[in-house]
């Protein structure tokens, strides 16, 4: 258990860092964590397709709230 944790950590870890690096508003960073924890295991039968739906929702509210905007 302790590596799976160690694991998310380093995926955290690097997820924040790309975002700084490509400029991706911290909202938007600390959901797309939360979905990395919550869906774990993209083998599972239907988790792949529920990633999906939640980063497109993350990505529409984005536009939506004008978190980010389109060039």
């Amino acid at each position: 258990m302790e590596d799976i944790t160690q694991h998310q950590l380093s995926a955290a870890e690097l997820l924040e860092s790309l975002a700084k690096e490509h400029q991706v508003p911290m909202e938007i960073t600390e959901q797309m964590a939360h979905l990395m924890a919550r869906y774990p295991d993209l083998s599972l039968t239907g988790s792949r397709t529920e990633l999906v739906d939640e980063l497109e929702k993350v990505l529409e509210s984005a536009f939506k709230n004008k978190i980010v905007e389109v060039e």
